[in-house]
């Protein structure tokens, strides 16, 4: 039997692996986690290359398994639950910390749990927790990979994640805002109603980045008869900002999305009767007590 060096594989390689077998695709695997088609070929053959195994038989339309694949499908999906809980107490044992928790939040002020997190941490000095900040497809693909422990983004967001596999909680409920120019005529009102944007030209988060933004404002037009003028695309709401402030379009995001910033610059008009979500989102077999514990000081908070 040959050497067999592990060091240049990643979990993720094994996640990618279990993904490809599921649907028997690069391309689909790629879409489920959140990377292109090359990527995926790129690291299945270095596993392949690094295990001295052909794993796959592909063709132009799919690929199957080898024999050889088979067995490691079999074994890895026993055990990939069982890793990243070994992992986990590694982390405790080496940080001397009784638990660890990894949150991530949407860059554009979903932070609203961080009073909740501050006193959660000064109640439980002997967890670990870290946070970062992230953009719509990070934070799919920080959980779907597991990543993350817990994830803040918006409601219209969720619609990627499925429900058999993901819990959600609404943690806030936020009016939906126009941004727009502070010279544009719109920028009077008090409130909007989305017949008032009916010719006006919308700033849009693109599909990939958020197909659930894309198909939540588009049907907030559809269902009034408007077929919404769209200015242009881009991967998240702060790219428009520049667009915003040369009166380019108006785009639609939540109450959080600028907070104080660009105020003497940028305006911003509720849409009536329009509410979105913040929402906490986490995987159904996570059983990290962490996790559960902060859910539950969040939920406890809201009563």
């Amino acid at each position: 039997m040959r050497d067999i060096n592990l060091y240049n594989l990643q979990f993720k390689d094994i996640e990618l692996f279990l993904t490809v077998a599921k649907y028997s695709s690069f391309t689909k695997a790629g879409e489920k986690m959140f990377v292109t088609q090359s990527w995926v070929s790129k690291r299945i053959h270095l596993m392949e290359n690094e295990l001295g195994l052909t794993l796959f038989i592909r063709n132009k339309r799919e690929v199957s398994l080898t024999p050889a694949g088979r067995v490691l499908e079999h074994r890895l999906a026993k055990i990939s639950d069982t890793l990243l809980n070994a992992l986990q107490e590694a982390h405790i044992a080496q940080t001397g910390a009784s638990g660890f928790l990894r949150i991530g939040f949407l860059e554009w002020g979903t932070i609203v749990f961080m009073d909740q997190l501050d006193r959660f941490t000064k109640d439980n000095p002997q967890l670990s927790i870290e946070i970062y900040r992230r953009k719509f497809a990070e934070l799919r693909s920080d959980i779907a990979m597991d990543y993350m422990d817990l994830i803040f983004t918006t409601s219209y967001d969720c619609a990627q994640l499925s429900a058999d596999e993901y819990n959600f909680l609404q943690v806030k409920e936020v009016p939906l805002v126009a941004y727009m120019h502070k010279n544009h005529p719109l920028a009077r009102k008090e409130v909007l109603e989305i017949e008032d944007l009916r010719a006006e030209h919308l700033l849009m988060v693109d599909q990939t980045s958020s197909s659930g933004y894309f198909d939540f404002i588009r049907q907030l037009f559809l269902v009034r008869n408007i077929h919404p003028l769209i200015a242009q695309y881009a991967h998240d709401g702060g790219e428009h900002i520049g667009s915003i402030l040369f009166d380019k379009g108006i785009l639609l995001a939540s109450q959080f999305f600028l907070e104080n910033s660009w105020e003497d610059q940028i305006a911003r008009v509720s849409i009536e009767n329009v509410k979105i979500y913040v929402t906490a989102i986490w995987k159904k077999r996570n059983t990290n007590p962490v996790l559960l514990k902060f859910l539950q000081s969040i939920i406890d908070s809201s009563d």
